[in-house]
């Protein structure tokens, strides 16, 4: 610790009340007494679930165009059964429901949260934004722009916020020329903007930095160049951590172009609850010290905390920001000693509202000789209005950040000022709500931190994480991965029984579906004769391997999980090559596979037993499941290492001996992980391997009288073959054959009137489109409920139009060829004929090498179309409009399928429909329709999509087991020993 260190506690104490006692008197708006919305916020304060509530509504309020729907909408939100309303609150209710004067108490509602808004927001256009800046500056405040929106979901909608920035640019320059200048311009243009990097590229991946990057300069460019040729300052917004690689790597390339390399009037954020900050800065120092000009940091504490908090725990990742508010406090005052150190190159210019945390950066300036121009503090337009009127009275530059745009998009924008200000930690509350003391107000955060204990390790079944491509060098490692790999083109797939590889006749070549003169594998293909054989082999060592105890077949999948986890970034490259999976979907297979293995091993021991049932004394009676016999397990080529591990998986703890059949499409693959079984220490006769088709190999493993288990995923005309085959008895089979079979879908997400179309739209896209549309789960149908139709088709084009079609191996991928040339002929015969009836509405471009095919749209008016009803396994989408809701789950349910659907829906009674109505396998609320996590949604569907059985949660392991009951009368003349569970 510095000596400057050590003696700046006392002046920060003795600034910080001074400051305090200058504040008194005065509220920030948004907890003014006369704002009729700080109601609102004071009851939320006082009761979270009515805060969530709340901030649904707020969130929903633009969407809703009548009063029936705000009525609606206010009456399902906040009149909570068993919740006691505050009196104004309960009051505007009844009347929004009666019949007389309902739509003044829901206006009246609608106006109060708006005015809420526009306390945060410095105008809806440029003309009222414009008479907002002259006020503020005449005041003596600095200011920075931003216009309002989120994340943009295609090229037009970057391109119109790009020209929406080109205009406010060369607004604001000309209306600074009419200001008088202050004291604080001499250093910095009057005239100052903020940009958000996800308003400006529709496809920000963490996968594709450097891709990412090219694309966002083609909208950010333009506007740099032309702010620099008005003298217009351009501040660069962080946002959540994904993006960060993104942002900073963008802001390096572009300040070392021609002209911009010696232009001084470029910033950009750092969040103090990052991790990472001071690398950042690192980063950004470095840069200053290439180019010879000076760049701005805007310090920020941040403001996505509960989203990074959340994702991180959803997705098993390192969380990349403070869990502590005292450590983000305390990382705020190192990093500002450390801007203030460097401030030749870094101008520091300290965005907060907690007046500990400000008086800290003053002090440390002064306690440094820094001149109150040589740094700046920042804060939002609508709050902390007492703090920023006590540092301009004392001399100091205050910089206000003024968003400016309409409710819509300034809706997110509010919901995350309030979910600040709001949360028990937040320093406005807690001075204007809370009243707490100034003592607790100013102490040391440093003080507050609480030793980080590590968290205990779960017990039980957890979900292996998907790989973070936010982390650079987990990209870098997977890119080179994937790049390394053809070198090692063409694998050899033999087929193998009892350990002995069979290279019988020519080889078939699989060739990559992107570059089909590329062959990555060469099969040798079985016969029925080698599968009568493997069966054989398998049927001799059935019975030893059904007795091995349990806990050792469940160990030999946790090893094997082991094992793959340890290949993954290899195995996900071999999809990425043989069945063109884009890199994201890839690894997403390999860690289902993983999770196969652990959450059957943690399964098996409490659904196969023993169990003891009943309590009858001088009786016991005992429970217990054990294997079948010999499963042949018919495997996709979709999903080819999790679908063929997790049914190869079940069979084998369950006691039974495998035959392996994948399909020919992803044979390397299937290899790939029969190799690590066997290298794991799966006994060589108990797991065969059977590569070939399933008109031959298949269909004589299906028929033979000694394969009593058949594992099923794929087409419904072969799994009802299947079924059909297994119920006809042979001569001296011994036992009826069990099949589990799933067999796809004709999804349907459904499009509430509500809906956010913001993440409806991204929804819809990785449901339909992600994998090229073939995932059994995949939305094929989308069915959009009244007005909300026309702009739902209208963004979505666009946003089809935004994909990146082309090769998987490149990280930018969204949408891959299709597996291989069968399935291009028949999709591309219904993209150019489609059926009558059928409005094509959108068909996008695609490279003219490989098996792509477009990504389309097609529209129709009868539920019962061709196009609604048959599964297509590609990326062609059919719209439907329904005039209502019901309606909506009618047009959904008319399929012979029931495997997955969706519900984009804000009012609460319509998803309690969609629960009780929507009857499919696997229903999604709020959220796209593939992606099922083993564990948590167990999948499988009925109808035409399968047996019932779902795999990856409770139960699937029995369907593979013969069930026993042992009883045993213990009573010896009228006694019986005391028993035990």
């Amino acid at each position: 610790m510095s000596h400057i260190e050590k003696t700046l506690e006392p002046d920060v104490q003795a600034l910080g009340r001074e400051l305090w006692q200058e504040m008194q008197g005065s509220r920030p708006s948004i907890f003014a007494r006369d704002f009729w919305a700080n109601k609102l916020l004071d009851w939320s304060m006082d009761d979270p679930a009515f805060k969530v509530d709340l901030f649904r509504l707020v969130d929903v309020l633009p969407s809703l165009q009548t009063t029936d729907a705000l009525q609606q909408h206010l009456d399902e939100y906040l009149n909570r059964p068993g919740r006691t309303l505050p009196k104004a609150v309960a009051a505007a209710i009844r009347l929004s429901k009666s019949g007389f004067g309902g739509g003044m108490a829901a206006s009246a509602m609608r106006a109060g949260i708006t005015e809420m808004a526009r306390r945060f927001i410095a105008g809806s256009d440029l003309d009222s934004a414009m008479k907002t800046l002259r006020h503020i500056h005449g005041d003596g405040f600095l200011h920075t722009v931003d216009l309002l929106g989120e994340a943009t979901l295609s090229a037009p909608e970057a391109d119109s916020y790009q020209a929406r920035y080109l205009a406010l640019i060369e607004r604001l320059s000309q209306e600074v020329t009419r200001w008088k200048s202050n004291d604080h311009n001499e250093t910095s243009p009057l005239a100052n903007i903020s940009l958000k990097l996800s308003a400006l590229e529709p496809h920000l991946d963490s996968a594709d930095p450097d891709g990412s990057v090219m694309r966002a300069l083609r909208c950010v460019m333009p506007i740099l160049e032309a702010a620099r040729a008005v003298n217009v300052f351009v501040n660069l917004d962080i946002e959540q951590y994904a993006s960060h690689e993104i942002t900073y790597r963008l802001f390096e390339q572009a300040l070392q172009t021609n002209t911009l390399r010696d232009w001084p009037h470029l910033g950009i954020v750092v969040q103090a609850y990052c991790v990472y900050a001071e690398n950042y800065l690192e980063r950004m120092h470095a840069l200053a010290a290439r180019r010879h000009a000076p760049i701005t940091i805007r310090l920020v504490k941040g403001a996505y905390w509960d989203y990074e908090i959340a994702n991180a725990a959803q997705h098993g990742h390192r969380t990349p920001v403070y869990t502590q508010k005292s450590e983000t406090d305390a990382n705020f005052e190192r990093l500002n000693t450390w801007l203030l150190d460097r401030r030749d190159n870094l101008f520091p210019a300290f965005g907060s509202h907690n007046l500990r945390s400000v008086v800290h950066a003053i002090v440390e300036a002064q306690k440094r000789g820094a001149g109150t121009n040589a740094f700046e503090i920042q804060t939002l337009y609508g709050m902390a209005e007492p703090l920023r009127n006590a540092l301009l009275r004392r001399g100091h530059r205050v910089r206000v950040y003024c968003p400016i745009g309409e409710l819509l998009p300034g809706m997110a924008y509010l919901v995350r000022r309030l979910l600040e200000n709001t949360s028990n930690e937040g320093f406005l509350r807690q001075s204007y709500h809370e009243d707490a003391d100034l003592d607790s107000l100013l102490v040391d955060p440093a003080l507050h931190i609480k030793p980080n204990v590590p968290a205990p390790v779960p017990v039980g079944f957890r979900n292996a994480p998907h790989i973070d491509f936010a982390h650079i060098e987990t990209q870098q490692i997977f890119a080179r991965e994937a790049a390394s790999l053809p070198a090692r083109f063409p694998i050899d797939v033999p087929a193998v029984i009892a350990g002995k590889e069979i290279r019988s006749g020519a080889p078939t070549p699989r060739v990559n579906p992107a570059a089909v003169d590329q062959i990555v594998a060469n099969v040798f293909d079985a016969t029925p004769e080698l599968a009568r054989q493997a069966v054989s082999v398998a049927a001799k060592t059935w019975s030893a391997w059904r007795d091995r105890p349990l806990a050792e077949r469940a160990a030999l999948l946790l090893r094997l999980a082991d094992r793959l986890e340890a290949d993954r970034d290899n195995l996900a490259a071999l999809q990425v090559y043989e069945v063109a999976k884009p890199w994201r979907e890839a690894d997403a297979d390999v860690t289902e596979a993983i999770d196969f293995c652990r959450y059957y091993a943690h399964r098996a021991p409490i659904e196969l037993g023993p169990e003891r049932l009943g309590n009858m004394y001088g009786e016991t009676n005992d429970l217990f499941y054990e294997g079948r016999g010999v499963a042949a397990v018919i495997a996709p080529w979709n999903f080819p290492l999790a679908i063929l591990c997790g049914m190869t998986t079940a069979a084998l703890v369950t006691g039974n001996t495998v035959i392996m059949k994948p399909a020919g499409q992803s044979s390397a693959t299937a290899y790939a992980l029969f190799t690590r079984m066997m290298e794991t220490g799966f006994p060589p006769e108990v797991v065969q391997f059977l590569p070939g088709a399933g008109e031959s190999v298949g269909a004589a493993l299906v028929e033979h009288p000694e394969v009593i288990q058949l594992a099923f995923t794929g087409s419904k005309a072969v799994g009802l073959s299947i079924i059909e085959c297994a119920a006809k008895t042979a001569p001296g089979q011994r036992q009826v054959k069990r099949v589990v079979c799933e067999m796809g879908g004709k999804n349907a997400i459904i499009v509430d009137a509500d809906a956010d179309l913001d993440e409806t739209i991204s929804g819809i896209l990785y449901s339909a489109f992600g994998y090229a549309g073939q995932k059994c789960s995949a939305c094929s149908r989308v069915v959009a409920v009244g007005d909300v139709y026309k702009p739902l088709v209208e963004r979505l084009t666009a946003a089809c139009a935004s994909l990146t079609v082309g090769a998987p191996n490149a990280p930018g991928c969204q949408v891959p060829p299709v597996v291989d040339e069968r399935a291009h002929r028949r999709l591309m015969d219904i993209v150019h004929n489609s059926p009558a009836g059928a409005r094509r509405i959108f068909m996008g471009p695609t490279p003219d090498h490989g098996w792509y095919v477009p990504v389309t749209l097609f529209e129709v008016d009868d539920a019962g179309h061709a196009l609604m009803q048959q599964e297509l396994f590609g990326p062609i989408l059919t719209l439907m409009r329904a005039a209502t809701f019901d309606d909506a789950l009618m047009i959904a349910l008319n399929s012979e399928f029931a495997l997955t659907g969706g519900v984009y829906s804000r009012l609460p009674s319509h998803l309690d429909a969609a629960r009780r109505k929507f009857r499919v396998g696997n229903l999604y609320l709020n959220r796209g329709s593939t992606g099922a996590m083993v564990g948590r949604q167990a999948f499988g569907g009925f109808h035409m999509s399968g047996v019932g059985t779902k795999a990856g949660g409770p139960g699937y392991l029995r369907h593979f087991a013969d069930p026993r009951s042992i009883t045993e009368n213990t009573m010896r003349r009228g006694f019986a020993p005391e028993e035990t569970t």
